[in-house]
């Protein structure tokens, strides 16, 4: 079933593949790559980072980047353009051919590098950009005010010449290339406005978008067929909003064709708002989630597994899901290649899904606005904080919402639950818990190694349980009590010292 849309990003074909694949076969035959588990239904090849990634006219070129060593990335690129080789128009066409949608999405406003070009990190090619660019240029910036962070070197959309010099890309690639869609990627970084002026900033970015439609438009007539037009997106509306993404305008003047409920640093949201969605947009806009190997249950608490992807997958079916997408799995190829057709073979078709191991987990949308709630459940105390005013606690009792996606009355199905290193363990025993109200039977207990955690690494992704676990109590739980979207887990913890740090469903 041809169901996922697969985004190619920035770097990887430039940067994975060997000098000797950067000819017209190479560049196809990376197509014809992706097309072989047939469940593919487009391909978004991704044409900027904060420099063009062909031979622009308009904008700066990666392929003239020099970051003062060898590096393929700005190697091959030169490579391309020196053999004459336009590896876009190649891409499109042969997606064409092999009746998938070829896309070309851009990032609306990359801040990759801003923080490596602040340490000095100028080896690093986007930093390399970064330093030179903003030391002309600083009062483009959102933030100028500021470096702590990526973002705040991100270009400030609310002053006119930054529009004007997005736009000028966006005619290029529309007079420049015949595709099938075009994606504007706002979570390439989000921010689009100085701190306090996102809501200001939202009818200018309605005109923004409204003149992507009137280029995409001429583009309808030159080339002679629809081109639609898609939007990466904070998976909450709200979110949505706040960054000054007025989708139901947008909708309304017929510039949304489709939207990827995304995250932004890479985590699977097991609670997409999809009706909220639909109620929102155009009846024939198509709604996508974002799905991959991670999982955060907050911020630097991170699962990369397999299971996770299904079980993302399986949640983004159950709440309504049109299609799949996936970001930043392009650098399984070519290695992984196998790997990844396999798992992308599973998802594809919710029938097939239904027959795989998977894991459905509570984690948080990741994609907010500064000064925004973070909207995360966990870590939870097991003492409570207050009493009375947190509907999640009611007491001493605790409550989780899980998905679980369509599974067999046959699967076997464990809810596992991580407390934090700190936990009073002796005190939990076989913990009292409930799922949609029935009680659980425990199933065993088991510690983990402090070892494992390097504590310089913020995002340290385990295969298992999040770095703060430090002790897992698992539960037997009756498939035959399982809703598809949301199950009530009701946990009433002793008085203990310690947090629940971590929740998931492994169905197998």
């Amino acid at each position: 079933m041809k169901t996922i849309y697969f985004n190619e990003d920035n770097a990887h074909f430039y940067s994975f593949h060997p000098a000797s694949e950067m000819t017209e076969e190479g560049v196809r035959s990376l197509v014809d790559r992706y097309a072989q588990t047939g469940s593919i239904r487009g391909l978004l090849f991704c044409t900027n980072l904060q420099r063009a990634l062909f031979d622009s006219n308009v904008w700066e070129r990666f392929r003239d980047v020099n970051p003062g060593r060898p590096d393929p990335y700005s190697e091959h690129l030169r490579l391309l353009s020196e053999r004459g080789i336009d590896h876009f128009a190649i891409w499109l066409k042969r997606a064409a051919e092999l009746g998938i949608e070829g896309w070309l999405t851009m990032r609306m406003n990359d801040a990759h590098g801003y923080k490596e070009a602040d340490l000095g990190q100028t080896s690093c090619i986007q930093s390399f950009w970064v330093t030179e660019y903003w030391k002309k240029h600083p009062h483009l910036r959102r933030a100028p005010y500021r470096y702590e962070r990526d973002w705040e070197g991100a270009y400030n959309y609310f002053l006119p010449e930054v529009r004007t010099y997005h736009l000028a890309l966006v005619r290029e690639l529309f007079d420049r290339y015949d595709m099938f869609g075009f994606e504007c990627d706002w979570m390439r970084w989000g921010m689009m406005f100085a701190p306090g002026f996102e809501r200001e900033g939202q009818n200018l970015l309605t005109e923004f978008v409204s003149e992507i439609r009137s280029i995409a438009d001429a583009a309808e007539q030159k080339r002679g067929h629809r081109i639609l037009l898609a939007h990466r997106i904070p998976a909450h509306p709200e979110s949505a909003l706040n960054y000054g993404f007025d989708l139901m305008e947008w909708g309304k003047r017929g510039c949304v064709d489709m939207v990827t409920l995304s995250s932004f640093l890479g985590s699977s949201n097991y609670d997409p708002q999809i009706r909220l969605w639909k109620a929102m947009l155009p009846k024939e806009c198509t709604v996508n989630v974002h799905v991959e190997q991670h999982a955060c249950s907050s911020p630097g608490n991170m699962v990369q597994a397999d299971d996770i992807l299904r079980g993302a997958a399986a949640a983004a079916w159950a709440s309504g899901a049109d299609f799949l997408y996936l970001f930043n799995e392009c650098y399984r190829e070519p290695e992984h290649l196998d790997d990844l057709n396999k798992v992308m073979t599973e998802i594809s078709d919710p029938e097939k899904l239904i027959r795989s191991p998977r894991r459905t987990a509570v984690t948080y949308p990741q994609a907010i606005i500064a000064g925004e709630s973070m909207r995360t459940v966990l870590p939870v105390p097991l003492i409570p904080e207050h009493v009375g005013h947190d509907l999640g606690r009611m007491e001493e009792n605790i409550t989780l919402r899980l998905p679980a996606g369509k599974l067999l009355p046959s699967a076997n199905v464990l809810l596992s639950l991580a407390f934090s290193f700190d936990t009073e363990f002796e005190k939990l025993g076989e913990l009292p818990v409930r799922v949609n109200t029935v009680p659980v039977r425990f199933a065993g207990s088991k510690q983990i190694e402090t070892t494992r955690v390097k504590p310089d690494m913020m995002f340290q992704p385990f295969p298992d349980y999040p770095r703060d676990a430090g002790f897992v109590l698992s539960f037997h739980v009756p498939a035959e009590i399982l809703h598809e979207t949301f199950n009530a887990v009701e946990i009433l913890p002793p008085h203990a010292r310690g947090r629940i740090v971590w929740a998931d469903f492994l169905i197998q």
